[in-house]
């Protein structure tokens, strides 16, 4: 994310170590909520982007950090949306999480993933890319039933982008490798040490 912000017109940079690292309900509350309904932002940090005119690896900002962008809601009915150059497409996964209001306690924001397929030989391959989209939603009643739904509220959403690490699967792994030639080594040890003792037992013998 970029290190400067705007602020009333005016263009302020922040200290270094500062970072950009909204709660889920901060992001919803803050800067969702004033998007949808015209209202100034805190601070001009998070730029409009389309998300799905680019690939990931594209986007603005640090690679190394995640980013944020307001972008409009473009899905299809199978859940997937194709970047403008056919790179890839994003996939919604099953996780969906509610952000409730820190004071009223009531769902007013939903928090669905979503994966980056990137397309190699006509197939998508599961990327290490995740995109969190936050909606900001609302309570309605239907006229044929009294039972109230959940509806998102605007057109706009907020983008939390950013790029999964294997760094701990990476070290587990090479933990498991130590190990097991810790033990190989053990055992070729121990039947060395058995081939020593059948020469010695050989030899009394002999004598």
């Amino acid at each position: 994310m970029t290190n400067s912000v705007v602020k009333n017109g005016f263009v302020f940079n922040l200290p270094i170590g500062f970072r950009f690292h909204p709660t889920d309900e901060e992001l919803v509350v803050h800067y969702l909520k004033r998007k949808v309904f015209s209202l100034p932002l805190p601070v001009s940090i998070i730029p409009d982007l389309d998300v799905f005119q680019l690939n990931p690896w594209d986007f603005p900002g640090s690679l190394k950090e995640k980013r944020y962008f307001f972008t409009q809601k473009r899905m299809n009915l199978k859940n997937k949306c194709w970047s403008s150059d056919c790179g890839g497409y994003w996939k919604r996964t099953n996780k969906e999480k509610q952000i409730l209001d820190p004071i009223t306690r009531l769902v007013i924001g939903l928090n669905k993933s979503h994966v980056f397929y990137k397309m190699e030989k006509a197939r998508g391959l599961k990327t290490q890319w995740i995109m969190q989209e936050f909606c900001l939603v609302g309570s309605a009643t239907t006229p044929y039933s009294a039972q109230k739904i959940m509806m998102q509220v605007g057109d706009w959403v907020v983008c939390r982008v950013y790029q999964r690490r294997r760094k701990a699967k990476l070290q587990n792994l090479g933990i498991g490798m130590a190990q097991t030639t810790s033990c190989s080594s053990e055992i070729t040890e121990v039947s060395s040490n058995e081939c020593l003792d059948q020469e010695v037992i050989s030899s009394s013998r002999c004598n």
